[in-house]
């Protein structure tokens, strides 16, 4: 071979050592921080945000999905004339309780799931023989409501934190991990972007990669106070399981501290005997009066009597302030017999005050119906931070592909978690109203089989998602989400008495609520399928890919 055909070596010039050699910078640092940290627990954190957003109206679910239960009538909340003749509700329970469950282990009495401070319809639950019995007790009209059994609103608040087919503990350390994890992300999501409140106002559409990066400004930027403290105060929530040592360390009595700071006591008692209790009615309108005088807000939230009728009786008073962002009240514990006062409440340590009050704001009970319905949209966005976060990871290195129809592995397994996750869940969660609406009301563990029902279908959409290409997936789950919401109030009046014609005539607000919050969400599911109709990609943007990762690939 002659010196004319052999390959000429290019001299490295010193840029490009030191091109080669340079250390990523802190933002590109940031930037990979932000991208994993979202990625790895994203599916998670989609769940967890999604659960919590819907939990604001966890009562309201419960309420909707016990149709037996009849609406309040507006004349129970408006003001008699004889409203001070009227007898104290708690009272009217208790005489009903004497009548009815005498030798129960416990009786818990409290205000419905969607009471206001007039309403007289409370909620009691009975033990005995380790069997629970729930229903509503309307004290006007002396009225018991035994509704289905149904996992109702609930299950979605605990799913929220507790996961479901595991550990408590467990479900709580990884629920922890994914919001530690989240919390950094977004603070690396605001050092990575220069320009993210310039690029909030900023929305190109039909611009694929960019349009997704958009959007996920727009859900991230306006609300982000909001995603900071919801998920920092998420993780104060259960501060003690992350961290016990301090506790340990100050060998502190958990149990004589929880039992100083609450008003929960056990009951437990064996050795009983029957003896007489006195009458709770004044006990409960002097605990009240009492109350007031420090906070006129205040007012009983609940009655629980342990042993009832025997000579271990304890009766346990509970108040709160209306609105109070706390989450702890007062309490009183009262001896059955002699209604002499056993212990009370103290004003908290304030570092307990401190960390309820973060409760107390990240479960927003204290809210209205317009602050409640603000927690709800800014969870919506939270939601819609996340899931445009997930599907730009895949929009933005599906264009550097090779081959768009081959992806490699790790592609193919976010694609097909998002697909089901995305997708899925909400599909699940509708099938769930239905499994409520179509099982049958006899049926035993009923609100068993609505839960498993619930993983059945998610499980099915992530079967399907693995069958189908995943463009069609998309359109196939999401397009079920669309007519499983959209026939739902149909669903409904068909197999309750308080469809949207009948509940227009009574007036049943919550109702009517629903039906009108389904359509709302068929419109934008109907939409977000439209708007995932991708386009195939032609050959020609397939071989500019092509020549686009061969030329990174001969630079490097």
């Amino acid at each position: 071979m002659s010196d004319s055909t052999k390959p000429q070596s290019v001299p490295i010039t010193k840029r490009q050592q030191k091109d080669k050699t340079k250390v990523k910078g802190y933002r590109l640092l940031m930037s990979d921080v932000h991208t994993w940290f979202g990625l790895l627990l994203g599916w998670l954190l989609f769940t967890i945000f999604l659960m919590g957003t819907v939990s604001y109206f966890n009562n309201e679910l419960t309420a909707w999905m016990q149709p037996e239960i009849p609406t309040v009538s507006r004349s129970l909340i408006l003001p008699s004339p004889n409203m001070a003749q009227t007898p104290e509700p708690f009272g009217v329970a208790i005489t009903h309780l004497q009548a009815t469950q005498p030798n129960a282990k416990n009786w818990f009495i409290t205000k419905g799931p969607t009471s206001t401070s007039n309403e007289q319809r409370l909620h009691i639950t009975t033990s005995a023989d380790d069997e629970r019995l729930r229903y509503q007790f309307d004290t006007q009209t002396q009225t018991a409501y035994i509704p289905r059994d149904t996992a109702g609103g609930n299950f979605f608040y605990r799913m929220h934190f507790d996961l479901h087919y595991m550990s408590v503990i467990w479900a709580r350390i990884i629920v922890g991990i994914a919001s530690m994890m989240m919390l950094i992300a977004i603070i690396a999501g605001v050092i990575v972007h220069k320009k993210i409140f310039t690029d909030f106002f900023t929305f190109r559409w039909g611009k694929g990669q960019r349009s997704w990066l958009d959007a996920h400004n727009a859900f991230s930027v306006l609300p982000l106070p909001f995603h900071i403290m919801i998920t920092f105060t998420g993780i104060i929530t259960l501060v003690a399981l992350y961290m016990p040592w301090g506790g340990k360390v100050a060998d502190i009595d958990t149990k004589q501290l929880f039992e100083g700071i609450y008003s929960y006591r056990a009951a437990d008692a064996t050795e009983l005997q029957p003896a007489p209790m006195v009458d709770i009615s004044p006990l409960l309108t002097t605990a009240q009066s009492e109350w007031q005088k420090l906070n006129s807000n205040y007012a009983i939230t609940s009655v629980s009597i342990n042993h009832p009728n025997t000579d271990h009786s304890k009766i346990i008073v509970d108040g709160r302030a209306d609105r109070q962002i706390s989450t702890i009240g007062a309490f009183r514990i009262y001896d059955g017999q002699t209604g002499d006062i056993l212990e009370q409440s103290k004003p908290p340590p304030l570092a307990v005050t401190t960390h309820t009050v973060m409760v107390g704001l990240h479960a927003g009970r204290f809210a209205d119906y317009w602050l409640r319905w603000m927690y709800f949209l800014l969870g919506v966005a939270g939601c819609g931070m996340i899931a445009t976060g997930l599907v730009l990871w895949t929009v933005k290195r599906r264009r550097q592909m090779v081959n768009m129809d081959k992806p490699y592995l790790g592609f193919w397994l976010v694609e097909k978690f998002n697909i089901a996750t995305l997708a899925g869940l909400p599909l699940a969660m509708v099938g769930l109203l239905w499994l409520n609406r179509l099982l049958p009301l006899e049926m035993t563990a009923r609100a068993k089989w609505e839960v498993d029902g619930f993983f059945m279908i998610w499980a099915g959409s992530f079967v399907l998602t693995l069958l189908l290409p995943s463009r069609h997936a998309w359109r196939v789950l999401l397009s079920l989400v669309t007519l499983s919401l959209l026939f739902t109030p149909f669903l409904n009046s068909l197999t309750t008495e308080r469809g949207f014609f009948q509940s227009v005539l009574n007036g049943d607000a919550l109702f009517i609520s629903f039906d009108i919050a389904f359509l709302i969400l068929a419109l934008i599911f109907a939409y977000i399928t439209y708007a995932a109709s991708f386009k195939k990609v032609s050959p020609k943007q397939k071989t500019t890919s092509k020549r686009r990762v061969a030329s990174q690939i001969e630079a490097s």
